[in-house]
C-alpha cells in the first residue's frame, strides 16, 4: 500500500520517506545517528537546481560534501501526524555536470525522544525511527529522490548519541567526510528502509524565519575548578551550544557540561530542572567528546540547551578555541527602550535576551528543561514581541499548529506541539485563550485579519468547552502562576470566567471584522459581564475578592457599575501589601496598564522596582535574562521569557505609544506618556507597521520636555493636538500631570 498522498506525490515526486532502521531504537546511550548518501548523475548543463526537504525529526543535508544552507534544526517542529513543515533551498551553485553526492544526517529532535520524561515523548503516536523526504528538481526535472536505492550506515556515523533535550556524544576517530564525496567506498552499508506507516499529516512550506546561529560569544573568563575541570564563563545566559577545537591524544574523553548557574564547588546548578520526574535516564545538558589524536573541531549537530557556564573535564590546559554560538529563530528586532532606571533597562534587555533564547519554531517556556511552547507563557508576552520583534511569520506558523492541536471537544494543549501528555490538556484558558490572544494582538499591530476570520470555528468550539467546565464548576490546573494568592480556587475559578469573557469580546470583534452581524456574541458578552457583575461586586461596589489580580482584572474587563469604587480598592490593597507586587503571571499582565489608566503609572512603577522577589531581586543577582520564578534563586529556570511582558507597558504607558481596534497597525493613535519625576527620562523607538515613531522625555528644571517623532501615514494626537509628521515637541509642567 502506497502510504503517500497524492499532496506528497505533487511535492516530492516519487520520492519517499526513508529511514536506517524500521522501528524507533529503544534508549542506549549508544544510538548512533544514520548517515544517508546516494550517487547521482546530471548529464546536461543546467541553469537552476531547487532541493525539497523535510525531516520530522531535524536533519542535515549536503551537496557535494557542502551543507545546503545555514538553516540549522530543520524541519519545523510540529505534531507531526497532522502538520509536516518542508522547506526548499536553491542548490544550483552546489551541483555540476557528472556525478554528484547527496548526503544526510538524521536527528532525533521530538520526533524520536526514546528516554522517559513527564511529557510523554518517548510514548507519543508519531514516534518513529529518524527519517527524511527529499526531492531535487533541476531546471524543473526531477534528478534524485529519496528512495530505497540510497545506502545509510549507522556503524559509520561518528554521532553516537544526540537527543535535543539531552545531549550529544562523538567519536571523532570515527569522522570521516570522505562520505559526503564522489568514489566513497559504501559496499558495507545497507540500503535504505521505506516508511510503511501511512502519511496523514498535512505538508506545508515553511513560512517563518529559520534558526541560525545568531552570535558567537567568546569567553569572559576560563578558570580552573577545585577538581581539576575547565569552568568558561560567557558573560550572559543564552541557548545553543559551544564549540571547541582541540588536539588532545587519541582516546581521550571531554566532557562538556551546560548550566546556568555553578553551586560552590563549581558544578552545574541545574535547580531542581534535572529531577527524574523530568529526566528519567539521561544526564542534563551534557555532551562528551572522544579525540582522535588529530585537530578536532566539535559542536553538538542537533542539541542545544541554555547555559551561562560550560563545565570542561577531561583536558590538561585551558581551552583556547572555545566559543558559545547563541542559536535561535533568526527574527529581527523592531524596537529600543532606554530611561534612567537601572532595573527597567535591565527587565527590557534581560527580556529581549531571554525571548530570543526562547524562539525555537514557536515560543517555548525555557531552553533548559522543557524547550515546549506554553501557551501561557507566551500569552503573557505577546504584546511585547509584537513591539520588538519581527515575530508575525513565527507566529503564522505556531497558530497553524495551535489550530491544529485542538482536540474533539475543543479543548486545547498548554504545549503546543505536544503529544497528549497525562495533565496537557487540562491547564485552562490561563493557556488556552492564547487562541484569541494572538491573532487579536496580531490584528492590532499589524492591521492583519487573517489569523482573526480563519481561527473564528475553532473561538466557538472552544468557547462551548469553556461554558461547559465552567458549568460544571470545573477546576483547571493554572491560575495565577507564582502569585501569593496561587492556591486560591476562588480566584482560579475567577480567571477562567473572565477568560470566557475574553473569548466571547473577541470572537464578537472577528465577527465584526468579518462584516458578519456580532449581535449574537455581544449579547453573551453582556449577558455575562452582568452575570460576574452579580457574583463579584459586593454591595458597597467593591470585589468581595481582596487580592491585586482580581480587581486589577476586573477594571481590565470593564466589570463593576462605580470603577471609582474599584479603582479605591485596588489601591488600599497594594498599600495593605506594602507596595510589594503579588500577582503572578496573569494578574501582571493587566495591573499596569490599569494603574497608568487610572493615572498611577507611578505607582507601576513603584512595584516594578521595589518588589522584592521580583525584577529588583534578579536585577541584583547580576542575572542577564529573566526567571521562572520570582524567588527563584535555588529552583527553575532563569531563562523563561513569560514575565517579559510588562514591556509592553513601558511603550505604551512609559512612551505612549498604542494601538487601537479602531484603527489597527498604528493608523491613528493617542499618545498618553506617563511621566515620572524620579525616573528622569525614558526614550525608545518603535518600528510599526507604517513605519518608525521615536519617542523620549526628560525632566528637568520643573518641567518635562517630551520629544515625538512621526513618520508619514500616522494620524497622531497628543492632548487633543494633531501632530505633524517630523518632530514634535511638548513642554509639561509638573502641576499638568
Amino acid at each position: 500500500m502506497n502510504p503517500y498522498t497524492n499532496q506528497s506525490s505533487e511535492l516530492f515526486g516519487n520520492a519517499e520517506y526513508i529511514k536506517a532502521t524500521e522501528n524507533a531504537p529503544e534508549f542506549s546511550y549508544h544510538d548512533p545517528l544514520p548517515f544517508f548518501r546516494k550517487e547521482f548523475r546530471i548529464e546536461k548543463s543546467f541553469e537552476k537546481a531547487q532541493i525539497l526537504v523535510q525531516a520530522p525529526g531535524f536533519a542535515k543535508f549536503y551537496v557535494n560534501g557542502t551543507n545546503i544552507t545555514e538553516d540549522i534544526f530543520i524541519s519545523a517542529t510540529s505534531d507531526y501526524d497532522k502538520i509536516l513543515w518542508y522547506n526548499t533551498y536553491d542548490v544550483t551553485e552546489l551541483l555540476h555536470q557528472g556525478i554528484n553526492v547527496l548526503g544526510v544526517i538524521t536527528g532525533n529532535g521530538f520526533f524520536n525522544e526514546s528516554f522517559q520524561t513527564g511529557w510523554d515523548f518517548d510514548i507519543a503516536p508519531w514516534r518513529d525511527a529518524p527519517q527524511f523526504i527529499l526531492c531535487l528538481r533541476v531546471d524543473g526535472e526531477i534528478v534524485a529522490v529519496s528512495d530505497e536505492s540510497w545506502k545509510c550506515s549507522r556503524k559509520k556515523s561518528h554521532i553516537l548519541f544526540s537527543h535535543l533535550r539531552s545531549g550529544e556524544y562523538v567519536d571523532m576517530r570515527k569522522y570521516d567526510p570522505a562520505w559526503l564525496t564522489e568514489n566513497y567506498n559504501a559496499d558495507d552499508w545497507q540500503s535504505a528502509i521505506v516508511r510503511s506507516k501511512p502519511i496523514t499529516a498535512k505538508f506545508c512550506p515553511t513560512v517563518c524565519q529559520p534558526i541560525r546561529e545568531c552570535e558567537r560569544i567568546t569567553p569572559i573568563a576560563v578558570k580552573s575548578a577545585k577538581d581539576g575541570a575547565f569552568i568558561a564563563d560567557f558573560g550572559k545566559t543564552i541557548s545553543g551550544y559551544a564549540e571547541i577545537t582541540v588536539c588532545e591524544p587519541c582516546g581521550t574523553e571531554l566532557l562538556f557540561w551546560y548550566a546556568e548557574e555553578l553551586d560552590e564547588n563549581d558544578l552545574p546548578k541545574h535547580n531542581g530542572m534535572n529531577k527524574k520526574n523530568f529526566y528519567r535516564h539521561t544526564p542534563f545538558q551534557h555532551c562528551r567528546m572522544i579525540a582522535s589524536g588529530k585537530t578536532d573541531t566539535f559542536k553538538p549537530s542537533f542539541f542545544y540547551g541554555g547555559f551561562r557556564y560550560l563545565r570542561i573535564e577531561g583536558m590538561k590546559h585551558p581551552p583556547k578555541n572555545l566559543c558559545a554560538i547563541f542559536t535561535h529563530q533568526a527574527v529581527e528586532r523592531r524596537s529600543e527602550f532606554e530611561c534612567g532606571n537601572a532595573v527597567l533597562n535591565y527587565i527590557y534587555n534581560a527580556g529581549i535576551q531571554s525571548t530570543y533564547s526562547n524562539l525555537f519554531w514557536c515560543l517555548t517556556d525555557c531552553p533548559t528543561r522543557e524547550k515546549l511552547g506554553w501557551t501561557n507563557d507566551a500569552q503573557a508576552s505577546m504584546e511585547q514581541t509584537l513591539i520588538n520583534f519581527n515575530i508575525v511569520p513565527l507566529l503564522e506558523k505556531w497558530y497553524e499548529d495551535i489550530k491544529a492541536s485542538m482536540f474533539a471537544d475543543g479543548s486545547l494543549h498548554g504545549t503546543v506541539p505536544a503529544p497528549d501528555w497525562p495533565w496537557g490538556h487540562a491547564c485552562g484558558p490561563v493557556c488556552d485563550c492564547f487562541l484569541y490572544e494572538m491573532p487579536y494582538r496580531v490584528y492590532l499591530y499589524t492591521g492583519k485579519t487573517d489569523m482573526l476570520t480563519e481561527g473564528l470555528p475553532l473561538f466557538e468550539r472552544y468557547i462551548a468547552f469553556l461554558e461547559k467546565k465552567i458549568a460544571e464548576n470545573h477546576e483547571f490546573i493554572l491560575g495565577d502562576w507564582m502569585s501569593s494568592d496561587i492556591a486560591s480556587s476562588e480566584l482560579k475559578a475567577m480567571i477562567a470566567k473572565l477568560y470566557l469573557l475574553k473569548a466571547y469580546d473577541i470572537t464578537a470583534f472577528a465577527h465584526k471584522i468579518t462584516g458578519r452581524t456580532p449581535s449574537h456574541w455581544e449579547k453573551k458578552a453582556a449577558d455575562w459581564r452582568d452575570s460576574l457583575c452579580a457574583q463579584y461586586i459586593s454591595a458597597n461596589g467593591e470585589c468581595n475578592l481582596s487580592m491585586q489580580t482580581a480587581i486589577a482584572m476586573l477594571l481590565a474587563f470593564r466589570i463593576g457599575k462605580d470603577c471609582d469604587i474599584l479603582e479605591k480598592q485596588l489601591l488600599n490593597i497594594i498599600e495593605r501589601d506594602g507596595y510589594q507586587l503579588r500577582a503572578g503571571m496573569v494578574g501582571f499582565q493587566y495591573i499596569y496598564h490599569v494603574l497608568s489608566d487610572i493615572g498611577r503609572g507611578d505607582l507601576a512603577y513603584r512595584l516594578l522596582i521595589e518588589t522584592e522577589p521580583g525584577y529588583k531581586t534578579w536585577f541584583s543577582h547580576g542575572e542577564t535574562t529573566l526567571w521562572e520564578e520570582w524567588n527563584g534563586e535555588n529552583r527553575g529556570s532563569h531563562n523563561h521569557h513569560m514575565y517579559s511582558g510588562v514591556i509592553s507597558w513601558f511603550f505604551r504607558s512609559l512612551l505612549g505609544i498604542s494601538p487601537s481596534e479602531e484603527a489597527p497597525a498604528f493608523e491613528k493613535i493617542k499618545l498618553k506618556p506617563v511621566f515620572i519625576e524620579s525616573l528622569k527620562y525614558a526614550k525608545g523607538t518603535m518600528d510599526t507597521a507604517r513605519g518608525k515613531i521615536e519617542a523620549d522625555w526628560k525632566y528637568q528644571n520643573g518641567e518635562f520636555i517630551y520629544s515625538v517623532t512621526i513618520p508619514k501615514g500616522i494620524s497622531a494626537f497628543f492632548k487633543g493636538k494633531q501632530l505633524t509628521v517630523g518632530q514634535n515637541i511638548f513642554k509639561i509642567s509638573l502641576s499638568e500631570i
